[in-house]
């Protein structure tokens, strides 16, 4: 599940979810007849009005405005007729009256505020959604000679998006891939992954070989690294701090560049620092291996580089599965502190599986085992898997 399928996925469990709660709107009425049945079931000394004042606040919570006032009056006109009731209307009654009005008076205020409150959050949060899936776009299940299946989880489920990133885009050169991981998590790593992914869907088109690709994506991040664009309040001073400094610095990016041929059979690899990519090899009894490449520094790094990273070419095979992932994967953690053991775990699957292996089939389980094995992960997480797609007689079998 991409970043825009989690935005949707989000959208759901909070349709199915709403906060408040439906049943939470039978708690103003209920209050109101609770005050008002223990004040006829108790001798006179007791008095239960002040509950009235309870169930105003508490309406501000469910109903609109209106509604908060319809409360407020109802609590005042039923305890009225109560104490008529009873030919006896005191001093209590008098001071419960004044209370429930000014409480109502408050509470119809408040629940102004809160409902302007609402309505601009979510208004920020579409447009949130709109620039979180602008970047991260959900992946398509096919793309040129490749099936591809992904999912996405951010360590802040609020924010959709974090340090992780990936592009998947067909180019005159074949597909193209990018999977990174920026320096940080969760929303302050947004800027970084937007110069990463902004850079390589340019680059992607015009470079021909990965290596330039690699460095057209060095010189952005040196760019937003000599000159910093974070705001500065205007209690603050123009000058960066020293921390400010030091974050600036250390300005990177672990990835893997990918370019697959235009048949699928190959694909070209450019390790910038990121996870070994694994391999599952074959269909009767598929292997999970790691597949070797030249482990370079990361992207933003270039400066300390000595020579340019080689890629590594490898042949595909049309039941072969590619495998990026992120070091969120292989981090996350159990309850007992025993870190993901991806490749062991992936070879289980592929053991059990009923069925071939799919890039689809492969990520599910993928996500699923991990959210069984971390309940509450740390850092981003992405995995991304690709099969180059089979024949047409092999396709008409897999129907």
């Amino acid at each position: 599940m991409g970043a825009g399928r989690a935005a949707v996925e989000y959208r759901r469990r909070a349709e199915q979810h709403p906060w408040p709660p439906r049943w939470l709107r039978w708690f103003p009425p209920a209050l109101i007849v609770m005050a008002l049945a223990l004040d006829e079931a108790t001798p006179p000394r007791y008095f239960f009005g002040p509950l009235l004042s309870a169930s105003v606040v508490l309406a501000i919570f469910t109903y609109p405005p209106l509604g908060v006032a319809v409360t407020g009056i109802a609590g005042c006109v039923l305890l009225v007729l109560t104490e008529q009731l009873e030919s006896y209307i005191g001093p209590l009654t008098v001071v419960a009256l004044v209370v429930l009005g000014f409480v109502t008076l408050l509470s119809v205020v408040l629940c102004v505020v809160r409902r302007r409150a609402e309505r601009r959050f979510r208004r920020v949060q579409a447009v949130a959604e709109a620039v979180q899936l602008a970047l991260l776009r959900p992946l398509p299940a096919r793309i040129g000679p490749l099936r591809v299946a992904g999912f996405y989880r951010a360590a802040d489920d609020e924010a959709l998006i974090g340090g992780d990133l990936y592009s998947v885009r067909p180019t005159p050169f074949g597909v193209r891939v990018i999977v990174g991981d920026v320096k940080g998590k969760g929303i302050g790593a947004t800027q970084t992954v937007a110069t990463v992914i902004s850079t390589f869907q340019e680059a992607a088109l015009l470079h021909p070989t990965l290596p330039q690709v690699a460095d057209r994506i060095d010189v952005a991040l040196e760019l937003d690294r000599d000159n910093p664009v974070e705001p500065v309040p205007p209690t603050q001073p123009a000058s960066p701090s020293a921390d400010d400094v030091a974050q600036a610095d250390e300005l990177f990016a672990t990835a893997v560049l990918l370019e697959f041929s235009s048949d699928g059979g190959a694909v070209r690899i450019l390790d910038r620092g990121h996870q070994p990519l694994l391999a599952v090899r074959g269909r009767t009894a598929p292997v999970v291996e790691v597949v070797e490449t030249e482990h370079s520094l990361p992207l933003g790094m270039a400066d300390l580089l000595l020579d340019h990273p080689d890629t590594a070419e490898r042949a595909l095979e049309p039941g072969d599965i590619l495998v990026a992932y992120s070091d969120g994967v292989t981090e996350a953690r159990s309850r007992t502190g025993t870190f993901y053991p991806l490749r062991e775990r992936l070879q289980a699957y592929c053991d059990t599986a009923a069925e071939p292996v799919s890039p689809a089939g492969l990520t599910t389980f993928l996500q699923g085992d991990l959210a069984r094995w971390a309940p509450a992960l740390g850092d981003d997480v992405i995995a991304i898997a690709f099969q180059p797609t089979a024949g047409p007689g092999e396709q008409a079998q897999a129907r």
